[in-house]
């Protein structure tokens, strides 16, 4: 079955929340996670139904006497068909690891280009297998790209984007996919950096699209301790 982006978004955020509550979810509360107003999510839910992906039901609220509400819960093929989207998951250990390396490596580096982790990143991205530890490499080279052209005038007039997103969010993950872009647009970027960046950059928005929710509020988080880190 085909999805969108935008359903496999809807569809992975409802999982997330049915497997927190253990308990079918208001679409109220669908709509708040993805900051999208109510009708959009119920409509949106009442599209994955037809597909056989959600199933709705009308329940009274629990010791209360107020009227009915629509909840809805992810079906074991929606289940099935996010597992197919997102091979290889990770454990919360692997990630805390992968991360905890990365972070590790930064600080080891401080003060420096980061040239010798950059290097690494750029050699074994095409070789992970998990989209998640595949998209956090990308998104650690990019900002480490731009890093390095931290006293360019092109590089000063992105850094403000990068610092207006405000408390971490997916809308990072998707603009610093477009940064790859940007990067090799910049006179003194250096060129075996950006070609190996644009040479991945498809797959990385194709992994951003397939991520379930969770994985993606991981990820966001991960860019701005990265951000930091570096001192951007």
């Amino acid at each position: 079955m085909k999805l969108s982006s935008r359903q496999r978004d809807f569809l992975s955020r409802l999982l997330d929340l049915y497997r927190e509550a253990e308990s079918p979810v208001h679409y109220v509360d669908v709509a708040r996670a993805l900051e999208v107003r109510p009708v959009t999510a119920y409509e949106m839910l009442r599209l994955l139904e037809e597909k056989g992906l959600v199933r709705c039901e009308t329940v009274r609220p629990q010791g209360h006497k107020g009227r009915s509400v629509v909840v809805f819960s992810p079906t074991e093929k929606a289940t099935t068909l996010l597992a197919e989207f997102t091979s290889n998951p990770l454990n919360e250990q692997e990630w805390e690891e992968a991360k905890r390396d990365i972070l590790e490596a930064l600080g080891r580096g401080k003060g420096t280009n980061h040239e010798t982790l950059l290097n690494e990143l750029l050699l074994r991205i095409p070789e992970r297998k998990s989209p998640l530890l595949f998209a956090a490499d990308m998104i650690t080279a990019i900002i480490l790209a731009f890093y390095e052209l931290r006293d360019t005038a092109a590089a000063r007039r992105i850094f403000p984007y990068l610092r207006g997103f405000g408390p971490p969010g997916w809308a990072v993950l998707y603009s610093l996919a477009g940064f790859s872009l940007a990067l090799s647009l910049v006179e003194r970027a250096n060129r075996h950096t950006t070609s190996r960046l644009l040479s991945y950059s498809q797959q990385f928005h194709e992994h951003l699209d397939n991520l379930a929710g969770g994985e993606k509020a991981r990820l966001s988080d991960f860019a701005y301790e990265v951000l930091r880190a570096v001192g951007l």
